[in-house]
């Protein structure tokens, strides 16, 4: 089951997706900020896993996809397709978090751009 911030912090992140897909010209041309592309494109994998996994269980408000729990490749897996997505989610938000702190901690003594 999925609550309302988890809907709307992926409908942000897409909204910001879609700004960078659109723009990735210019953003290739801050050097500065390219390493932070990636990371960010694993949490939106993340993001998408989480409303996925909520998927079958439904929401307030929000229908159950009932063929989604009864479909013969979700029973043959053993009904763990919610914990796969679970596990997506969880891999991908470490890893962008990992990701990031690696950034974070090369840049620490970088010079700024534009600076002499």
């Amino acid at each position: 089951m999925y609550e309302f911030g988890e809907i709307l912090t992926l409908a942000i992140c897409v909204v910001a997706a879609v700004y960078v897909l659109t723009n990735r010209r210019r953003i290739g041309q801050l050097h500065s900020l390219r390493p932070f592309v990636f990371p960010f494109l694993l949490a939106l994998v993340g993001w998408i896993a989480t409303v996925v996994e909520g998927l079958p269980q439904g929401g307030p408000g929000m229908p159950t996809l009932v063929f989604w729990t009864s479909s013969p490749g979700v029973v043959a897996a053993g009904g763990s397709f919610g914990e796969v997505f679970n596990a997506l989610e969880h891999v991908c938000l470490a890893a962008s978090g990992v990701w990031l702190l690696v950034v974070l901690w090369r840049g620490r003594g970088a010079v700024q751009e534009g600076s002499p």
